[in-house]
């Protein structure tokens, strides 16, 4: 989409079958532009122009991520996908906050809607996808359960088994656990005890991280057991596109509990380092407010003074952050409040 058009009205009534339900645009971004006018009934005003760049980032992302051409091909599932790579641009970029991405979404809901007549693809911040408030301080702890964990590694498939615990006990996202390779990671743990993560990282930057504990290690060894049976040097099967084994995945884990998300792994993995490096439990666990409250509450808990449970939670929080890897400690907020 080039930076000028802002849209025109289709001609007549459209005919739903054709490609874009019909918008007169043969671009995904254009026919998007177009259904927010004819719902706005033409008028280009400051909620259309709202939309636009959401209308464009959409299009990108099913360029980018997906192998949809047209808005008829769109799924629940993409806007999902969506939805959480609108929090991954959240927690990565520091001029896009958690308002935008909620607001983006929107947008997307909106217009869907107008082109498609009716809801079936809405996906909702907060119910669906639990999207911390437009603060970006989340006030609810929405970590991915044991029964859940246990559920998924279960009932999923061998895959599944061994990208929901690299996300839960490493904090990978979920792009980072496809690519991840087991068996190298693992070599490297018994020689240094650190493993290095480098495929799928936001702008390329590798982090090392520390291996700790058995639940750690043994995510190394399931990672490791898959890449001997396929002799492929990731969890991606030959000759399936990231992308594609991305929305596999996301369908098979939404049949076997439609409530599990994967990015509640790295929340589980957040709070638990967070829990274990502080001695008390993180504002969304213990249901204390952010800021002033919970820091009494660490001051209290392990009987030293305000400055000094203010340092140790920014100090916490920043290790958090690198794990996870951000350089914000802001954005630790989101997963712990």
């Amino acid at each position: 989409m080039k930076g000028r058009y802002t849209g025109h009205l289709p001609k007549g009534l459209r005919d739903f079958t054709k490609p874009n339900f019909g918008l007169g645009a043969r671009q995904i971004d254009r026919a998007l532009i177009n259904a927010s006018l004819e719902q706005l009934d033409g008028v280009k005003n400051n909620t259309h122009k709202a939309r636009l760049p959401a209308c464009k980032n959409f299009a990108e992302f099913l360029k980018e991520h997906t192998d949809v051409k047209r808005l008829n091909m769109v799924e629940r599932s993409h806007v999902e996908q969506y939805g959480e790579y609108l929090r991954e641009r959240f927690e990565s970029e520091s001029t896009f906050s958690a308002s935008s991405a909620r607001d983006y979404l929107s947008h997307i809901n909106v217009c869907l809607a107008q082109a498609r007549g009716d809801n079936k693809l809405k996906v909702e911040a907060t119910k669906d996808l639990n999207f911390p408030p437009k603060s970006g301080i989340a006030t609810e702890d929405r970590s991915v359960t044991q029964q859940q964990h246990d559920t998924i590694v279960s009932q999923g498939s061998e895959e599944q088994a061994v990208i929901a615990p690299l996300q839960r006990h490493l904090g990978l996202r979920f792009r980072e656990a496809a690519l991840f390779d087991s068996s190298k990671a693992l070599r490297e743990y018994e020689k240094s005890g650190e493993v290095t993560i480098s495929r799928g990282t936001k702008g390329g930057q590798a982090r090392i991280f520390e291996i700790k504990n058995k639940e750690q290690v043994q995510a190394l060894v399931s990672g490791d057991a898959l890449q001997q049976r396929t002799g492929h040097d990731n969890v991606i099967p030959e000759g399936e596109r990231l992308h594609a084994f991305q929305s596999r995945m996301w369908r098979e884990a939404k049949a076997i509990d439609e409530t599990y998300y994967s990015h509640g792994e790295r929340k589980f993995f957040a709070c638990d380092y967070y829990t274990n490096h502080m001695g008390v439990a993180p504002p969304v666990v213990v249901g204390i407010a952010h800021g002033k409250a919970h820091h009494e509450y660490i001051a209290k808990t392990l009987s030293i003074s305000l400055d000094e449970a203010k340092e140790k939670d920014r100090a916490v929080r920043l290790a958090l952050s690198k794990l996870l890897g951000h350089h914000r400690v802001g954005i630790t907020n989101a997963y712990l409040g």
